[in-house]
């Protein structure tokens, strides 16, 4: 098989534009493919689509090396095909699905049997459930190509270990690789194709494809154990005289069996990946006969902690949400504080004021209830309600402005 070190790469999302501009910046040839022809449109005027920090510098720094395009055509004049498509939560068991991955491999395979292609190298970074690669990706690329896997074509699996709103950097400073792959020689392949975009030496991790499936899903259910722990302290507090959380955690943070990251009370945790991959840790388990009694927990604290926020607004009938993104830096709503609030019927009844110095933010949350308020000048929402609660953390806002007579729900303590 040549190596002409050129990339096919399915899926400009959150991660994987990021990802895939990365790569090009950095001397690789890159054809970018995603059916969302408005996107492709933008990218091709050199526009940024969303907020997440370097994006736009990326953009430009990638250049020619490359191409963005709705449609898999030139697919087989590359090695490679990088998948880093949404694999979204089936609402039944909340495991993942693979309908867009499947989607991918088919029509890059039919490109590449329609080609005559002599072989390829599947790389995938979209989460799956364990299991997927063998029973049901590798199966399909046999079937429409009629190649021998570790023959004509490899397999590897290299998640993502990333955060939005520092996409860019934690792909080029990963606290480690994981590497997963169908044979050693596919394995050193695959990071070698990643290797040119990485400015540290991280400790990389060659393990079987199942391994990492396992471990992508565990890593995050993980951490979210960790911030129900901290978040459970924080409610515990509460109830304590003269304890305050912040102190107990950094205090025991110290300790190198616990460590300080991910370990603070605050609200809940949201976002793209925390919530979906607990709920698919559960389904794993009940799938091999167990039952994952600890991530159960975690979801009940989560809820707890989202109950308590609504009983600190009631009695209320003007509300103010402040910093609407899941999380600070990011225009990204999904399971956040704001989001849980006003698209679960938990403020029915009561007036609602929004205000984001990202209008992405604003944008998402009406989009998930209408009834609200945009509010630009953060003032004017002070001066309007009767309760404002702060849903992120993000500390941009002037909160010395808010009128004595307001209450102030703060569950991340930033006034």
């Amino acid at each position: 098989m040549s190596k002409k070190q050129k990339i096919s790469f399915v899926g400009l999302g959150k991660l994987g534009l990021p990802l895939a501009t990365n790569l090009a910046k950095k001397g690789r040839s890159v054809l970018a493919i995603d059916i969302n022809s408005d996107l492709i449109a933008n990218l091709k005027q050199g526009h940024t689509p969303w907020i997440e920090t370097g994006l736009e510098k990326n953009i430009k720094e990638a250049g020619s090396n490359i191409v963005y395009s709705d449609n898999y055509k030139g697919v087989a004049d590359t090695d490679y095909t990088i998948i880093l498509v949404n694999t979204p939560s089936i609402i039944e068991d909340g495991s993942f699905s693979n309908e867009y991955v499947i989607e991918v491999i088919k029509q890059t395979c039919n490109e590449l049997v329609n080609s005559n292609s002599e072989g390829h190298h599947f790389i995938l970074s979209s989460t799956v459930m364990p299991g997927s690669i063998k029973k049901i990706f590798i199966p399909l690329i046999e079937e429409i190509t009629g190649w021998t896997l570790n023959d004509e074509f490899s397999f590897s699996y290299i998640p993502d270990f990333v955060a939005i709103g520092s996409v860019i950097k934690h792909f080029h400073e990963p606290d480690f690789m994981l590497v997963g792959s169908s044979s050693s020689d596919a394995g050193m392949d695959a990071f070698m194709l990643y290797a040119c975009m990485l400015t540290n030496v991280p400790p990389t991790s060659y393990v079987t494809l199942e391994e990492a499936e396992l471990a992508k899903v565990a890593l995050n259910a993980y951490i979210t154990t960790k911030i129900s722990f901290a978040n459970f302290l924080g409610l515990v507090a509460e109830k304590l005289d003269n304890v305050n959380v912040d102190n107990v955690t950094s205090a025991i943070g110290q300790d190198k069996r616990i460590g300080g990251l991910y370990f603070k009370a605050g609200g809940p945790y949201g976002g793209t990946c925390f919530p979906r991959d607990t709920w698919a840790f559960l389904e794993l388990a009940k799938q091999v006969g167990l039952d994952a009694d600890q991530m159960k927990a975690n979801e009940g604290i989560n809820n707890s902690v989202i109950d308590n926020i609504v009983e600190q607004i009631k009695p209320s009938y003007k509300v103010g949400l402040v910093g609407l993104g899941f999380k600070p830096g990011t225009s990204v709503t999904t399971e956040g504080v704001a989001s849980m609030l006003v698209s679960k019927g938990r403020l029915d009844g009561i007036e609602i004021y929004v205000h984001d110095i990202y209008s992405d933010s604003i944008d998402n949350i009406v989009k998930e209830n209408d009834s609200v308020i945009p509010v630009k000048d953060i003032n004017d929402l002070y001066q309007n309600v009767d309760t404002v609660v702060f849903c992120n953390g993000d500390k941009v806002y002037d909160t010395a402005i808010i009128p004595q007579v307001v209450k102030v729900v703060d569950p991340w303590r930033i006034v």
